[in-house]
């Protein structure tokens, strides 16, 4: 099993990494700014225990008007995205690292111990367990009867959604050193797609598990191990034709998915996620920053510096407005034309590190220390 390197943003702790400097930065002061819009919370509830001191990011899952969340203690509940009500709530006696993933009648957790536990979707009964070779610190992807998951060995499995059953298995070699986290594998039509340490993205049909393609988003180079870390831990986005990879210390790319030409490519440096609009495309830098990128070209459209070392999430583009948490539990939202701040909320007083979710112009938040809010904008009078 690989050695995992702590990182926290802008505070990044090698491990294991000889003469290598432990690089800090002081998170940025917010600056007071003219609301344009104000914040209406509409709901919020309790998603499970504490996470603040766990080294793992619980994001919760949405499908059909159904948020399911899980904590680290094993606390998997299922709430109306409506009206926050708790529509059910069982322990499933195991530490949870890969956050509730929904579909095809189930809800999916995985365990420290490798252990992928399903659950009914209806009332959260347990259907089947099934054990992978290493942990899983991502969510599952579900669909056409397929549960993949994906371990931080490396290794990419397909389990079926009846009982549990191994029906593929593609692993490849990573290097001994990496992020402590993994992508999440996304399914596009019948194809899975994610990214590994190796700095590589796949694509894997999903009913055999036959490796379709595979692309370099970044080299390692470098002349110790850190340094030639590539990790692709942000889930592939796939918008319209287009889709596009991101890594630490790499590269952001753009992938024409009918030819497999890459069209552009940036030198941007993330861990966190990514998000879009009809034209453009938004992350969060290693360093703090949150970037606008135009997806046809990968020109920079806007940067907005002013929140650095707040350790912030991955954008999430909502109501026109582009939203993402902070280490403090603010909620930023900017302008999608140039990043100016629109507003600002504060959900809780822990971090927000899990990636948010949006349907219906509402933003659904959730904390490290298991808050889930609700909330939507309104324009002041």
């Amino acid at each position: 099993m690989k050695h995992g390197v702590t990182l926290l943003c802008t505070v990044l702790l090698l491990a294991g990494c000889g003469g290598s400097k432990i690089v800090h930065e002081e998170p940025a002061k917010l600056e007071d700014f003219t609301a344009e819009k104000r914040v209406q919370e509409l709901w919020t509830a309790d998603t499970g225990a504490s996470a603040v001191k766990k080294a793992v990011k619980l994001s919760p899952s949405l499908d059909g008007d159904v948020i399911y969340t899980s904590d680290p203690k094993g606390r998997v509940s299922a709430f109306s995205a409506d009206s926050g009500r708790t529509l059910w709530k069982v322990k499933v006696k195991q530490l949870v690292t890969g956050a509730a993933a929904a579909g095809d009648g189930l809800v999916v957790v995985a365990t420290k111990k490798g252990e992928v536990i399903a659950l009914d979707q209806k009332d959260g009964r347990r259907l089947w367990t099934a054990s992978l070779s290493s942990q899983v610190l991502a969510p599952a992807a579900i669909q056409a009867g397929v549960v993949v998951v994906q371990s931080v060995d490396g290794k990419l499995a397909g389990l079926s959604v009846m009982d549990g059953k191994r029906l593929w298995l593609y692993e490849r070699s990573e290097p001994p050193l990496s992020l402590h986290g993994t992508a999440a594998p996304v399914i596009v039509k019948d194809v899975v797609l994610t990214g590994f340490a190796s700095g590589k993205i796949v694509a894997i049909q999903i009913r055999a598990g036959k490796l379709l393609w595979e692309l370099p988003v970044a080299q390692p180079h470098g002349r110790n191990e850190v340094e030639r870390l590539v990790d692709v831990d942000v889930s592939p986005l796939v918008v319209r034709n287009m889709l596009y990879a991101a890594s630490y210390q790499g590269k952001v790319i753009a992938v024409d998915m009918q030819t497999g030409q890459i069209l552009w490519s940036r030198d941007v440096s993330t861990f966190s996620g990514m998000d879009a609009d009809l034209n453009n495309l938004y992350l969060t830098d290693d360093r703090g920053a949150v970037i606008a990128l135009d997806q046809r070209t990968g020109a920079s459209v806007w940067r907005q510096e002013h929140l650095r070392a707040r350790q912030l999430n991955a954008p999430r583009y909502v109501d026109g407005l582009v939203a993402v948490g902070d280490l403090d539990g603010y909620v930023h939202w900017l302008s999608s034309d140039d990043g100016h701040f629109v507003a600002r909320y504060r959900v809780s007083h822990s971090a927000i590190r899990s990636q948010t979710l949006a349907s219906h112009n509402t933003l659904y938040v959730s904390s490290q220390s298991g808050a889930l809010a609700a909330l939507r904008l309104i324009r002041e009078p």
